[in-house]
């Protein structure tokens, strides 16, 4: 079935809202921001391992972290279904999951750790490679996305070098 218009909005308006909640609550006393260790940008605050900053940083990683990574399991375990039925894989769908976790696992170690022990004898350079790998995210989905996608990979080759990728024709006839 297709995606209706107003399911998309109201999914996309949900989206912004509950990020920007989460982007507010340590504005509003719930967590806290400082400086990275580098000071080139914002994150939590590390050294903070008191009672707030641990009930912040709990529902944080329940809510955007562990929720999102079952939700995305089940749905790509859904869509894995499928192209087996079907007989076409035309996307690994273990890929996005994967991402997640290499990229925001390393992130939300850290954070943990800092719930329960002071981080502060970490190196600042080795504590910000973590927040680095998060934040290239958006970049790595991109890429994972357009290249694990047939259909885009062949129009990516076609925009790059003008020419048409022949697909294969597989026979799936058993004997």
């Amino acid at each position: 079935s297709k995606l209706q218009w107003s399911t998309a909005i109201s999914m996309m308006l949900f989206a912004w809202l509950f990020a920007a909640f989460w982007s507010v609550m340590p504005l509003l006393g719930w967590g806290e921001y400082d400086y990275e260790p580098l000071r080139t940008c914002c994150t939590l605050d590390y050294s903070k391992g008191d009672r707030n900053y641990v009930t912040f940083l709990f529902a944080l990683s329940i809510f955007n972290f562990i929720i999102p990574g079952f939700i995305m399991l089940t749905s790509y375990q859904s869509i894995h279904q499928k192209f087996k039925k079907s007989g076409h894989y035309k996307f690994n769908t273990g890929l996005p999951l994967k991402t997640l976790v290499i990229c925001w696992g390393p992130y939300c170690l850290l954070c943990f750790y800092a719930a329960v022990e002071n981080v502060m004898f970490i190196s600042p350079k080795y504590r910000m490679i973590p927040a680095v790998i998060a934040k290239t995210v958006p970049t790595v989905d991109a890429f994972v996305y357009a290249l694990g996608n047939e259909n885009y990979r062949g129009g990516i080759w076609q925009f790059l070098t003008g020419q048409k990728i022949e697909k294969a024709e597989v026979d799936n006839k058993t004997k």
